[in-house]
């Protein structure tokens, strides 16, 4: 399989690691020639110094001949701008582009069924509010994933010293929780993957990933000791990007949520888009996490008709 990846920043880079491991050719094209350098000193990949969006670039890099095109800088316009030229030149290529902007938000399903026809859209932001909402939703979880359409969860807990499945052998699960045994995909303990069977225990402080119903997630989350406990208020420190997007989807599920953000611009913006989130415009003292009030002055001169407050 021939892979081309646009973009040879810290994801490509560790994009083009696997898929060398895995034997694949690999082909990564930059305009940064110092990141090109750190690609062919440390991976045994062809690499092309040149932008990611030129056709001529990617024909010298052998697109036609690539099953998966990664479009995967730092800029949404030229991962576009390469996907749009790949669709052009090679449209039995597929195509999978990382785009992080909000103002492409509304445009995701266009992209894939027009030009540039891109296969799948990557928006890490949108991964990361995503995760940690269903991490919110589910209590205890440290880890969460979605199947069927969100109908099946993988769900991992950590098995507390007080649980009453430490140290019990797995075939023995049914004579202490009854019929409601759950699916134990796998356990990690101290970092070594471990695939159950019947003969192996259970032992405090396992990661234990288990797979469920979603209506029947929280009686299995009993079994574990992980009991319901509905979030709703949510303190978020950082107004960024990815705050911002976990303000918005934490209002539409009717969650209380507050956020700190030190910069009074980015307060201001907050302010302006968010409905009912509480802005707090805050200032650091030290990198021990103190946060220094502004006046309520500064506040009304910087949110002017806007929800905000003072820590």
């Amino acid at each position: 399989m021939k892979v081309l990846i646009v973009g040879a920043g810290e994801v490509g880079f560790h994009i083009a690691s696997h898929l060398a491991r895995e034997n694949k050719d690999v082909v990564v094209v930059d305009k940064d020639s110092a990141a090109i350098r750190r690609v062919s000193d440390n991976i045994d990949v062809q690499v092309i110094n040149g932008s990611g969006s030129s056709p001529v670039i990617l024909q010298e890099a052998g697109l036609k001949e690539a099953e998966i095109l990664l479009a995967v800088t730092d800029s949404d316009e030229t991962n576009l701008g390469a996907c749009l030229v790949a669709n052009l030149i090679s449209p039995s290529t597929k195509k999978l582009a990382r785009i992080r902007h909000a103002d492409y938000d509304e445009y995701h399903d266009i992209f894939r069924e027009n030009a540039p026809h891109i296969d799948t859209i990557i928006n890490p932001d949108i991964e990361v509010v995503k995760t940690i909402y269903s991490m919110m939703s589910v209590p205890g979880a440290v880890d969460v994933g979605e199947f069927a359409d969100g109908r099946i969860k993988l769900v991992g807990v950590i098995l507390e010293e007080d649980s009453r499945l430490a140290g019990v052998q797995l075939s023995n699960l049914p004579a202490i929780i009854g019929k409601a045994r759950p699916l134990i995909a796998a356990v990690v303990r101290e970092g070594e993957l471990i695939i159950p069977r019947g003969k192996d225990h259970l032992e405090a402080g396992d990661l234990v990933y288990f797979i469920s119903e979603a209506d029947k997630l929280l009686d299995t989350l009993s079994i574990f000791n992980k009991y319901d406990q509905p979030v709703n208020r949510a303190l978020i420190v950082g107004g960024g990007r990815i705050g911002f997007r976990l303000a918005s989807l934490l209002e539409e599920n009717s969650i209380y949520c507050k956020i700190v953000e030190r910069n009074p611009d980015r307060c201001t913006y907050l302010a302006e888009r968010l409905n009912k989130t509480i802005v707090l415009s805050c200032q650091f003292l030290s990198t021990d996490a103190f946060f220094r009030p502004c006046t309520a002055d500064h506040v009304a001169r910087r949110i002017p008709n806007a929800k905000a407050s003072l820590l």
